[in-house]
């Protein structure tokens, strides 16, 4: 469906899907239009030739797989290196609780510095060993948001954390959602 309505856009189409098509850079559309390059699976720090061959991109998007690669810092240096000065990282991920105050939930549920904060956090850390064995390495306690703010070579980095307050899972994965702009040189 994005190819689809990338070449309605105007766009050629590139898909490369690096769990089923490792020859995938065979797929381009060989003209001139402008490339949407859509890259199924995660770059686990170790970006394929044929992605960097199109780099710089204007836009990375990353939508609930950080958690799971193998080296969280080398991910994110890869997205900021494959990104065009200006160019925005959006992202959707869950992540460990920290002691920001959001507005998603009552405060009273998740203030700052409260025990449900600490006790979560706890359970995140405690349960994070087993639940990345049966959950496809799937990591309760990653801090993305921390180290996308202390990265250097962002030149803005935004997001809106949001708790849920209802079953256990919910309580589990916190989300952050948000923008990160590359710095210009």
């Amino acid at each position: 469906m994005l190819a689809e309505n990338a070449k309605r856009a105007g766009f050629g189409s590139v898909h490369y899907d690096l769990l089923t098509c490792p020859n995938a850079a065979a797929l381009n559309t060989g003209d001139e239009t402008p490339v949407l390059s859509i890259v199924n699976g995660t770059l686990d720090g170790m970006v394929p030739q044929y992605v960097r061959d199109h780099a710089p991109y204007d836009t990375v998007v990353s939508s609930l797989v950080l958690c799971s690669v193998d080296n969280l810092q080398a991910t994110l240096d890869s997205i900021l290196e494959l990104l065009v000065p200006g160019g925005r990282f959006v992202f959707i991920e869950h992540v460990r609780h920290t002691d920001e105050m959001d507005l998603s939930v009552d405060a009273s549920v998740y203030a700052s510095g409260s025990f449900n904060i600490k006790v979560w956090g706890w359970m995140q850390e405690l349960l994070t060993p087993i639940w990345s064995l049966v959950g496809g390495n799937c990591h309760l306690n990653r801090r993305t948001a921390q180290l996308l703010d202390d990265m250097k070579g962002w030149s803005s980095v935004r997001y809106t954390t949001l708790r849920l307050s209802g079953s256990m899972i919910d309580k589990l994965g916190p989300f952050i959602y948000g923008v990160a702009t590359k710095a210009l040189p």
